[in-house]
């Protein structure tokens, strides 16, 4: 199997243009106007492959993109929807008397073992 190595942060930064086109329906629907403001993204990472990405919103929920199509150096990459799963839910921390937000933090990629694939994800 391919062994992943997860994004090490203090790799250099080049200059990426990034697309985000995840809107299904059209814009005009007064319906959709709560969904593109309800949960903004938080995080987002890329496992060792560049094949899936996992984007973090501030409602707990996870979604993994998939590499839709083998793409050439000079192509931009194109990720279908994977799945989406929520990870963290709102909790009240009785020992501190504190709200605990359900926003994901960080996400990590760990190194692949077999054909599975894991992540973690933090929230406060």
């Amino acid at each position: 199997g391919q062994t992943g190595t997860p994004m090490d942060e203090d790799q250099p930064l080049t200059k990426l243009n990034w697309c985000y086109d995840d809107i299904k329906g059209v814009h005009e629907d007064p319906g959709l106007d709560a969904l593109f403001s309800a949960d903004p993204l938080s995080c987002l990472q890329y496992d060792g492959s560049g094949d899936f990405l996992a984007v973090g919103d501030r409602g707990g929920k996870i979604t993994v993109y998939r590499s839709s199509k083998q793409t050439t150096k000079n192509e931009t990459p194109v990720y279908d929807t994977y799945c989406t799963f929520t990870s963290h839910e709102s909790e009240f921390d009785y020992l501190k008397s504190l709200e605990i937000e359900e926003k994901i933090n960080k996400i990590r990629w760990l190194p692949q073992q077999n054909q599975a694939r894991h992540l973690l994800s933090t929230n406060d």
